[in-house]
């Protein structure tokens, strides 16, 4: 049952859900735009789905690890049988899909002294999914605010509220389709599972690493020609970006 912060009328129109999935070299922020009309029969279907799968939720994909985790003698069959009806209920009520995901190499590399000052790695992350999703937005002309959601167990929880004041600042001076933030339980929230699958399966493929034939349903939810949309993996866009958010920084501090 959804039990999600309610976030102003405003911006309860469109939500878009996030949570974050890192390695050593990368870290990743993922998840799903959708229209807030279609969350009660994306949650009910999301259920249904769990429980014909004999799976008590949430759904987690670090769950699935063998030889520990919670769902770790699920064999690769059922796996992909299951994967299969996740990309086709996320891919049927989804607006959008995205992920932002950035090396620590290029973050140190590429991103002026000024603006790391400001934004942590993981609190660029999400300054690149603002980006994204104001370019979705422009592309619709859709020009109210769109809540952000996350998991309240989210390990970079602290970096993201520090990314989001800093970015509403800047929405001040220059409208960004940012809207509100808030974070609640994953449990038994669908639409927040699914981030963490959408998050999983882009930083595996950024990644390089295969999905194999269990999770190959996945590539499904994270191909462009299905409405997933993610940051350019060139290094010429973060910089863009820094010099971008530097400037702005910049005309604030004045």
């Amino acid at each position: 049952m959804h039990n999600c912060y309610d976030a102003d009328r405003e911006t309860a129109a469109v939500r878009l859900y996030l949570d974050e999935s890192d390695d050593q070299i990368h870290a990743v922020l993922g998840g799903m735009l959708i229209n807030y009309s279609f969350f009660p029969h994306f949650e009910e279907a999301w259920d249904r789905m769990l429980e014909t799968h004999n799976i008590q939720p949430p759904l987690h994909m670090k769950e699935f690890g063998r030889p520990h985790g919670r769902f770790a003698q699920m064999d690769d069959c059922c796996r992909h049988n299951l994967f299969l009806e996740v990309a086709e209920l996320v891919n049927y009520q989804k607006l959008a899909s995205l992920d932002a995901a950035i090396r620590t190499s290029e973050y140190n590399q590429y991103l002026p002294e000024r603006v790391r000052g400001k934004f942590s790695l993981y609190g660029m992350c999400f300054v690149m999914t603002v980006a994204i999703n104001r370019r979705l937005a422009e592309a619709k002309k859709y020009q109210k605010e769109i809540a952000f959601i996350l998991d309240t167990g989210n390990s970079k929880k602290g970096h993201v509220v520090e990314a989001h004041g800093e970015m509403m600042k800047m929405h001040k001076i220059e409208s960004m389709n940012l809207g509100t933030l808030a974070f609640t339980d994953d449990t038994n929230l669908g639409v927040l599972q699914a981030a963490d699958v959408i998050a999983w399966g882009a930083r595996r493929r950024t990644s390089g690493v295969a999905f194999g034939h269990a999770f190959e349903p996945i590539n499904k939810i994270i191909k462009e020609e299905n409405g997933h949309f993610h940051t350019p993996f060139e290094p010429a866009w973060l910089k863009e970006l820094g010099e971008s958010l530097e400037a702005k920084i910049e005309r604030m501090e004045r």
